[in-house]
């Protein structure tokens, strides 16, 4: 059984210099996972050796990514229908001093205001319309393009407290809202953009047929057709395919972020 002594004791090896030994000793504290954090982050705020803090911070991101990958693979194992879980883990990873009680609370807000002018009787572009008032009229989020090429701007708690996003943060808050009332809106993954499609209730997870319109949360929740999507795409000379015109599950959108985000960190690279 692994000790805290053990522990201590292979903190003090990472000032091993052979790279070899390193080797084993990195791998023997990494398999500690989140236990080893704080001891390798005290020890770096302590080390003025630049070689030495390399080695820690190195070791901090391998087990906060490992630690990353493990939570994002039982979200989709169980709970792959709710998407603000994913949202908060990637935004606690990159922000982790921002105030996640203070956060949660605002969305359950915004939430809360939407149930509050539904109702059964509603038709969907009506729930829609409810939507838009209230993410858009009332509590001001909006779109802007100086957002789209700024990673920080792809994290929930960045758009909750800037209020501005790009159309993959203000679609992903869409969906969430959407999720927690019920109301079947899910992520579609076009090239260079990302908009949301109004289904049919089905038992299933819906499918192209089922589509009956789809919302560009980027422009204040407008409603396009899929002679809309055509023209876009035209535009762009990309050939149309079934998939973006079919809703998307979480975990493609989920994926879809992470590729945005290597792409800007490739171009800052």
């Amino acid at each position: 059984m692994k000790t805290a002594n053990t522990l201590d004791s292979l903190m003090f090896l990472t000032e091993e210099k052979d790279e070899h030994l390193f080797i084993n000793i990195a791998n023997a504290i990494v398999s500690y996972g989140e236990k080893a954090l704080p001891s390798l982050k005290e020890k770096l705020e302590k080390s003025d050796d630049v070689f030495l803090q390399h080695r820690l911070e190195a070791l901090i991101d391998t087990i906060e990514h490992k630690n990353i990958i493990n939570k994002l693979n039982l979200w989709r194992k169980k709970r792959e229908y709710d998407l603000m879980e994913p949202c908060f883990i990637l935004a606690k990873y990159h922000f982790p001093n921002a105030d996640w009680s203070w956060l949660g609370f605002n969305i359950m807000m915004i939430i809360e205001q939407a149930e509050h002018e539904m109702n059964q009787d509603l038709t969907p572009l009506e729930q829609v319309k409810i939507l838009n008032h209230i993410i858009y009229d009332v509590n001001k989020f909006r779109g802007d393009t100086s957002t789209i090429n700024n990673p920080d701007y792809y994290f929930i708690n960045t758009l909750l407290n800037t209020h501005i996003g790009n159309p993959l943060s203000l679609g992903m808050l869409y969906c969430i809202i959407a999720e927690r009332l019920e109301i079947p809106i899910y992520g579609i993954d076009i090239p260079n953009h990302f908009i949301l499609a109004f289904c049919k209730k089905t038992e299933d997870f819906p499918q192209f047929e089922d589509v009956l319109f789809y919302i560009n949360p980027f422009n204040h929740g407008n409603v396009l057709m899929r002679k809309d999507i055509r023209n876009y795409l035209n535009e762009l000379n990309i050939s149309p395919e079934l998939r973006y015109f079919e809703p998307s599950r979480n975990t493609n959108i989920i994926k879809k972020l992470f590729k945005v985000l290597r792409n800007l960190e490739e171009k800052t690279n």
